[in-house]
């Protein structure tokens, strides 16, 4: 049986020619928060862009997506 998954901010992980998911990382308080483990996880700085639903990054061969932020978050 699947657990429920805990309440927070997750990045999803794709590789970038498949949309394959990778892995998931997380927990997080906060986008912001997310954002900055996707950067630890991808060992750089990311560039990040927004469309009105979610944060993405690109360091080949994989993505990084974060939900965008809702009106509380960062």
């Amino acid at each position: 049986m699947d657990e429920p998954t805990p309440p927070g901010v997750y990045v999803t992980v794709t590789h970038v020619e498949t949309g394959e998911v990778v892995l998931h990382l997380g927990p997080y308080d906060a986008a912001a928060a997310a954002r900055t483990a996707a950067g630890r996880h991808a060992d750089r700085a990311l560039t990040w862009s927004r469309d009105p639903e979610t944060w993405r990054a690109e360091k080949y061969p994989l993505a990084y997506h974060v939900p965008a932020d809702t009106a509380h978050g960062s």
